[in-house]
């Protein structure tokens, strides 16, 4: 048994109650008249402990706030999950669980856990005060009459694939590699920045509960999507519900049998929001985490295709034909500048010949355009969208089954594996990917430092980017060492922007 002395405070934002956490000290019980591992690299010989009545009670106390109440919406109880093996299954006895993410009611002001942290560090890491600042895009001084909101986006790193991938980590701090000092930091990180809209990625199951219970009582709403096969970790979108209705959300599985590229397990995500102060303007927020290998471009051009004809559906303004609702797409990438997948994305056409293998894009129904063929054919129709004709594995709006038919399409065998992809969306990206002085941003540390986390948005009159928070060029991040760090819980840097959506049902 653990227990933890904390730092209590409180803030108050749009009369929603806020609560950040530190750790002051950490006391292994469970070694009784043995020697224990403490954390700062001192061995301890613990006496017989007698608890106090005042003690009980407090142990009473935290035994109660570890009952939680379920705050997101898991999108796979719609359908039947598919069984973890019993060996990677994370338990509360499992070091990768990670525990409670308790807060202390017990007013002490210190930060010594912080301190004790950065005695770890063998780099100190003097971050610039102008490291991560807000800049403004185009000119915001016009006044205008629109809803202002703000996106974040962050890979938070799972700590089971830590835990998994230990070498990627073995010049940082033990101490910065723990989960109850990792989650602290990125609940703060969260805190200051206070989204109205929050996408994660890598957010670990059994974390739900114990840490990401608390955006609850930040004031959101959460939409979880684990990813398929024995994974443990998926992608998260929450919202505050003082300022968002949710319209529908959709769930997105790369995983597709009949198509041999697309066989690994990574997801996407995406909820159609309703401003309440826009009623009459929707929004689509859309995230993913396509797969890391860097040698498999290939893999990753085909989930982002798949993904991109599930936004044309889902965004696509019934109402405003041949246009759509503004979208805002957001994840890891795991994708740099360069690459074929972010070309798609900037030009909205690539080159993918070289990319392609045998696989049949034809038995999924996904074209050359990134769009489902019945979708589109209904378009051009004038019929409303049957989405039960959708060809896709495991999609919420087709059977959950393989179909038998695998017969030719006839008539647009030429709209399906021609080497060229392309999408009707007009997306551009939040962040310029290059300073001014001609350096690269960067994200994450992947043996150098490189962008892989994008945030994108429609190009339209309806959706205006007003300010972005200030990334770092791949020079500037030498000084943060390596992460996680004392100063930042993940490895990878947290992107957001500031948009502005003016109320008309005009899109593009």
């Amino acid at each position: 048994m653990a227990l933890f002395t904390s730092i209590y405070s409180r803030l108050t934002f749009e009369n929603i109650n806020h609560y950040s956490t530190v750790v002051k000290q950490f006391t292994n019980l469970s070694c009784k008249r043995k020697t224990c591992f403490t954390w700062n690299s001192q061995q301890s010989l613990l006496s017989p402990i007698v608890y106090s009545g005042v003690q009980w009670r407090l142990l009473a106390n935290i035994k109660k706030r570890f009952r939680n109440k379920k705050s997101y919406v898991d999108s796979n109880v719609a359908k039947i999950p598919k069984q973890m093996s019993e060996s990677l299954q994370p338990t509360l006895n499992h070091i990768s669980y990670g525990g409670q993410f308790e807060i202390s009611e017990e007013d002490n002001t210190s930060n010594e856990w912080r301190d004790q942290s950065s005695s770890f560090n063998n780099t100190p890491c003097n971050i610039p005060t102008d490291f991560r600042i807000w800049e403004s895009v185009g000119n915001n001084n016009e006044q205008s009459n629109g809803f202002r909101f703000k996106v974040m986006s962050y890979n938070v790193l799972a700590q089971y694939l830590l835990e998994c991938h230990p070498y990627l980590y073995k010049e940082c701090s033990s101490r910065n590699l723990k989960w109850r000092v990792r989650s602290a930091r990125i609940y703060d990180e969260i805190l200051s920045l206070s989204p109205d809209i929050l996408c994660l990625q890598e957010v670990q199951v059994s974390h739900l509960n114990s840490f990401y219970v608390k955006l609850e009582q930040m004031g959101y709403f959460g939409i979880y999507k684990q990813k398929t096969g024995h994974r443990h970790d998926g992608c998260a979108i929450y919202f505050k519900q003082c300022q968002f209705d949710m319209l529908d959300h959709v769930t997105v599985e790369y995983y597709q049998p009949e198509i041999p590229i697309l066989n690994r397990d990574n997801i996407g995500l995406m909820v159609k929001l309703l401003p309440k102060a826009s009623p009459c303007t929707p929004i689509v927020i859309a995230t993913t985490h396509l797969l890391y290998n860097p040698k498999r471009t290939d893999v990753r051009l085909a989930q982002m295709q798949v993904l991109l004809a599930e936004i044309d559906r889902f965004a696509y303004d019934s109402k405003a034909k041949g246009s759509y609702l503004p979208i805002i797409l957001t994840g890891d990438f795991n994708s740099s500048p360069d690459s074929a997948v972010i070309n798609l994305l900037d030009r909205g056409r690539v080159n993918a010949r070289a990319l392609r293998d045998n696989s049949d894009w034809k038995k999924i129904g996904v074209t050359d355009n990134c769009q489902h063929l019945s979708v589109y054919l209904n378009r051009s129709k004038g019929i409303a969208p049957d989405f039960s004709m959708l060809k896709i594995f495991n999609s919420d709006y087709s059977i959950n089954s393989q179909r038998k038919d695998t017969s030719p399409i006839p008539d647009y065998s030429e709209m399906f594996n021609s080497g060229s992809i392309c999408h009707p969306l007009k997306l551009t990206s939040v962040y310029n990917k290059v300073k001014s002085d001609g350096r690269l941003e960067a994200t994450t540390f992947q043996d150098y430092w490189i962008t892989v986390d994008y945030i994108y948005f429609s190009h339209c009159k309806s959706l205006k980017l007003l300010e972005r928070l200030r990334l770092p060029s791949e020079v500037e991040c030498d000084v943060l060492g390596k992460l996680p760090n004392d100063h930042y819980g993940s490895d990878h840097l947290a992107l957001a922007a500031t948009f502005e959506i003016k109320p008309t049902t005009s899109s593009l």
